[in-house]
């Protein structure tokens, strides 16, 4: 059986390429598009919807996951980004995908397709890829003024719905121990915290902790100094709540009885420590990062889009509701 990898080899271009002139993407060539109708003829090739195309056990695309150093960490078994390759890892099976990991500055030009995993891709990293011509995907990052596709988490909406929920709780001392801004996903929680907080008629009180430095103990003396102990902790990760909460108990100063804490992503760390956080769904970033991955080498709806995945409060023994204090709106 003739399939679209047969006419892309005849005709000596991607795949993508055949896709993009199967479905009269204006993106290829008129000289280009002669050559894959050509081949297609000279083949006996008649197109079929791309999901189809996945089927066929001949058809096979190739995308590439790249990571950095730093997300190299976090790829372990039941870490933020071995969650979300899991995702990947599923789609692809079962599409007829062939996926390779690969760091970040490796041989990247002979996959049809890449995920960018992380927001430590910034804006000229980014454009290498798009100037190879081959449909990429951010995963878990966003660089607002570049419009590629991205696939993230509502960072905005969870922060806001967890420090809303504080508030209801009775809490209103509430501070934000926040990661480095100019991460996207942590700028992004860091608004959610400040417009609920000034929505309630509450002061916001930041403090930075970076998690490469490791400071989480200068940031709790900062913090006690400064400003005293807070009612709660509102923090950007699960592991700045997890230095948080270690730090406050060599100060003897006990969660939630002194001071609740509120994390975010749901890693196993909040579970196993019994905290509070919003929930990201991890795998299921990674599930539609590669249909959507998928969709874009096939040359399917092309015009890049911006996918964001709600997220889900949970509650767990590190935040208690405080007498004598009602809901506030």
């Amino acid at each position: 059986m003739i399939t679209i990898k047969d006419v892309a080899k005849k005709a000596g271009v991607s795949i993508t390429t055949v896709s993009r002139v199967i479905n009269g993407s204006p993106k290829v060539s008129k000289k280009t598009k002669e050559k894959v109708v050509k081949a297609m003829k000279e083949l006996g090739f008649s197109p079929r919807p791309w999901a189809k195309y996945l089927a066929l056990p001949r058809v096979k695309f190739s995308a590439g996951v790249v990571i950095t150093e730093r997300i190299k960490r976090f790829m372990k078994e039941g870490a933020f980004y071995h969650s979300v390759f899991e995702g990947v890892s599923e789609v692809a099976s079962t599409s007829g995908v062939e996926v390779k990991v690969l760091m970040d500055g490796e041989e990247e030009k002979s996959f049809d397709g890449y995920l960018l995993f992380g927001a430590d891709f910034g804006p000229n990293d980014v454009k290498r890829f798009m100037n190879m011509g081959k449909p990429i995907v951010l995963v878990d990052n966003y660089i607002p003024g570049l419009n590629v596709d991205v696939v993230i988490s509502d960072g905005y909406g969870g922060a806001f719905n967890a420090v809303q929920t504080l508030i209801n709780y009775g809490y209103r001392k509430i501070v934000h121990i926040h990661s480095p801004l100019s991460t996207y996903s942590f700028r992004d929680r860091f608004n959610g915290y400040v417009d609920a907080m000034e929505k309630n008629h509450l002061m916001p009180k930041l403090y930075e902790f970076d998690d490469i430095a490791e400071n989480m103990s200068y940031v709790i003396d900062l913090m006690l100094n400064s400003y005293g102990v807070p009612e709660a902790i509102f923090t950007s990760n699960d592991f700045a709540a997890k230095r948080a909460i270690k730090e406050l108990r060599k100060r003897r100063i006990k969660v939630p009885e002194d001071v609740a804490i509120m994390g975010f992503d749901d890693s196993e760390d909040a579970k196993e420590m019994n905290f509070s956080s919003v929930r990201v769904f991890k795998k299921e970033m990674g599930s539609f990062s590669m249909r959507r991955l998928i969709t874009l080498m096939m040359g399917q709806d092309v015009h890049p889009a911006k996918i964001s995945l709600f997220t889900e409060l949970i509650i767990r023994g590190s935040i208690k509701k405080l007498r004598g204090r009602g809901e506030i709106l």
